[in-house]
C-alpha cells in the first residue's frame, strides 16, 4: 500500500513541475513575443526619423546605426529581424519605393527571403507588389516614399510662398522684383538662378545655418534650399513676373519629376 502512495505521490509530482514549466515556458514565449514588438516599434520609430531628417530610408540597418544620432537604436537590434528597401516600384500614379522592418517568429521556420517574397494583402513580394503586407508569422513595419508625396508638395509650397511673401514686400516698397545678381549685374529676362547664389552661400543644405540677404531681402536655409536638400530656383522673367522653382525628386508613373513651382502667387505643378 505504502509504494502505491508512493507511486501516486511522484505522479502528483511530476504533474504539478510539468504544468509549472508549462507555465514558465507560455511566460517566456510571451515575454519574447513582446519583446520582439517593441524592438520593432523602436527601430520603426527610429527609421521613421531617419526618413524625415534625410527623405531617404537607411540603406540597411547598419547604415541607421551607424548614423550619428541614431547610435542607440543598436539596442533594439537582434538576429530575428529582417530589413530591406525596394527599387523603384510604379503604381497608377506614382513611381515610389517601399522599406520593410520584420521580427520573424524563429518557430516558423520562415526565412527572411521567404518573408520578403510572401505577400499576405496581394501579389508579388516587397520589391514588385503595387501593395504589399507582412505575414502573421512575425511582427512588421512598412513605410512607402508615395504616403509622404502629398504632404510633402504642400509643405513645399507653403515654403515657397514664404519666399514669395518676403520678394513681395520688396516689391510692394520698390515697384519690381529684385533684379541683379550677387555681383550686382542685371538679371536677364527669363534668366534662371539659385537662390543660394543669389545670396551668395557656397556651402550646402546640411552645413546651412544663419540668415543672408539679397537684395536686402532676408534669405534663410528654408529659402535657399527644399525640403528634399535641392536648390531653390529663382526665375526672373521681368521686373514685374518672377517664378519660384523646386525640382523634387518624385517622379509619377510615366517617368516625368514633379516640379513645385510658385508664379506670384500662382500654384503650378
Amino acid at each position: 500500500m505504502f509504494g502505491i502512495y508512493t507511486v501516486a505521490l511522484l505522479g502528483w509530482l511530476m504533474f504539478v513541475m510539468g504544468s509549472v514549466a508549462k507555465q514558465n515556458q507560455d511566460v517566456a514565449q510571451l515575454y519574447q513575443s513582446r519583446t520582439r514588438s517593441m524592438q520593432v516599434v523602436a527601430l520603426a520609430e527610429n527609421i521613421e526619423q531617419y526618413f524625415n531628417e534625410t527623405m531617404a530610408f537607411p540603406a540597411n540597418v547598419a547604415a541607421l546605426t551607424g548614423t550619428s544620432g541614431f547610435e542607440h537604436a543598436r539596442g533594439a537590434v537582434d538576429v530575428w529581424q529582417g530589413y530591406a528597401v525596394s527599387p523603384t516600384i510604379t503604381d497608377s500614379v506614382w513611381q515610389f519605393s517601399r522599406a520593410v522592418l520584420f521580427s520573424n517568429d524563429p518557430s516558423s521556420g520562415t526565412s527572411i527571403a521567404t518573408y520578403l517574397a510572401s505577400n499576405a494583402c496581394g501579389a508579388g513580394g516587397y520589391d514588385t507588389a503595387v501593395s504589399w503586407c507582412g505575414s502573421n508569422t512575425g511582427k512588421w513595419f512598412r513605410r512607402e516614399t508615395r504616403e509622404r508625396y502629398a504632404e510633402q508638395i504642400s509643405a513645399q509650397r507653403v515654403r515657397l510662398k514664404r519666399l514669395l511673401e518676403k520678394f513681395s514686400d520688396y516689391y510692394n516698397t520698390n515697384g519690381n522684383f529684385p533684379d541683379k545678381d550677387s555681383g550686382n549685374n542685371p538679371l536677364a529676362a527669363n534668366s534662371m538662378n539659385t537662390i543660394k547664389v543669389l545670396a551668395g552661400y557656397g556651402g550646402t543644405a546640411k552645413t546651412c545655418s544663419g540668415t543672408y540677404t539679397y537684395m536686402g531681402v532676408p534669405i534663410d536655409c528654408g529659402d535657399m534650399y527644399d525640403l528634399w536638400g535641392g536648390p531653390v530656383g529663382y526665375q526672373f522673367v521681368s521686373s514685374k513676373q518672377v517664378v519660384f522653382v523646386s525640382e523634387t525628386p518624385i517622379y509619377n508613373n510615366s517617368g516625368t519629376k514633379l516640379i513645385v513651382a510658385l508664379n506670384n502667387g500662382d500654384i503650378l505643378w
